[in-house]
């Protein structure tokens, strides 16, 4: 194998690492399909995963526009006034924290008290502190947070927001990719070394312009994710591959105070499995689990509000599954929708949710 092969070689693998995104196991991305109607959903524990974050991929050419990394809101304030803490996806935790003191951001982390959590973006800590500017409580903050990561209308906005912002990045990562994998190598191939670096240095050019564009979101645009953004930029300016996966490495925080059920909502695509799974769970919390009873009561009202202003309620999406791959199976598990025969009483997979017999056709 030639130096120049191996050089690709490498370059190629470097390449498809940048082509990925760590999230905490808690988020969801959303992909927007061609046809623009329908998300389809990336778990972060599908691929590879950690205890706490997991792979998404992103489509290796051409950029990846639709992709939406959402990030669920790990606190919320039950009705008693008490913070309870998603230290891991399903599992709800009490935290010895009540006023603002006992909340901060360390490393990429939510810290509440003496427990902590993987957040993907710092934006929802900024979503707190303006709230705190405002006078309001903490246990009223998150709330709000809440409220507004479910919100259809302001998921909306901000995704059309990230689209007209992002408009720059949509062409400065395809014109480096191409630029790199192909315009470099035929230049040296047919024309020689001086080409080659004149055209090396109008793709640096092209690095910095896209490094300046996003020292421009994190000043302007998304100053809660602003320390982040410049760290992005400079390696942009540095790292080629970097800078061709700019667009979907800022929108981590461009959608980092979105609910992915939000979005969703947002895009009436309430035949989406996330959408009906997430309404499920809140109507059937896991039994014996006073945390689990806890969150869903609190975010109940919360969730009620963002499906009416779409004209649904909850109970829209607490239907029957299809059994005609089981016809002998006579109840249904409400909450995951596994599917059991007459003898079972409660399903094994939700811990003890009591089944349902199917209605009569």
């Amino acid at each position: 194998m030639s130096a120049f092969t191996e050089f690709v070689c490498v370059a190629i693998a470097l390449y498809l690492w940048e082509s990925t995104l760590w999230l905490p196991l808690r988020g969801v991305a959303l992909r927007r399909g061609w046809s623009g109607k329908r998300w389809k959903v990336l778990d972060p524990r599908g691929l590879f995963a950690t205890r706490e974050t997991g792979v998404v991929a992103m489509l290796p050419f051409p950029p990846d526009v639709g992709l939406a990394p959402c990030q669920v809101p790990p606190l919320m304030a039950d009705d008693g006034g008490e913070f309870l803490l998603e230290t891991a996806p399903g599992v709800y935790g009490r935290v010895a924290a009540s006023e603002w003191s006992d909340l901060r951001e360390e490393s990429h982390q939510l810290v509440a008290g003496t427990r902590r959590v993987r957040i993907s973006s710092p934006r929802c800590i900024e979503v707190l502190q303006r709230a705190k500017r405002r006078g309001a409580t903490s246990h009223e903050a998150v709330r709000q947070a809440w409220r507004m990561a479910l919100s259809p209308a302001r998921a909306g906005r901000e995704w059309r927001r990230w689209k007209l912002v992002s408009s720059q990045l949509r062409i400065t990562g395809p014109v480096l990719a191409a630029g790199f994998f192909i315009g470099l190598p035929v230049v040296y191939v047919f024309m020689g070394t001086l080409e080659m670096l004149i055209l090396a240095g109008w793709l640096w050019c092209v690095m910095a312009w896209t490094a300046a564009q996003l020292w421009w979101l994190g000043k302007r645009v998304y100053p809660g994710a602003r320390s982040a953004l410049r760290m992005d930029a400079l390696l942009s300016l540095l790292v080629p591959f970097h800078a061709m996966r700019a667009l979907e490495i800022a929108s981590v925080h461009a959608m980092g105070t979105i609910h992915p059920v939000g979005l969703i909502l947002s895009g009436r695509d309430f035949g989406n499995p996330l959408l009906a799974r997430f309404i499920r769970g809140m109507l059937y919390p896991t039994p014996g689990q006073a945390e689990d009873a806890a969150f869903q009561a609190a975010l109940k009202p919360l969730l009620g509000r963002a499906l009416s202003h779409c004209g649904k309620m909850p109970e829209d999406f607490d239907q029957p599954p299809d059994r005609a791959g089981d016809r002998e199976a006579t109840r249904f598990c409400p909450r995951c929708h596994a599917l059991y025969r007459a003898e079972v009483d409660s399903c094994s997979d939700c811990r003890g949710v009591i089944v349902t017999d199917f209605p009569p056709a």
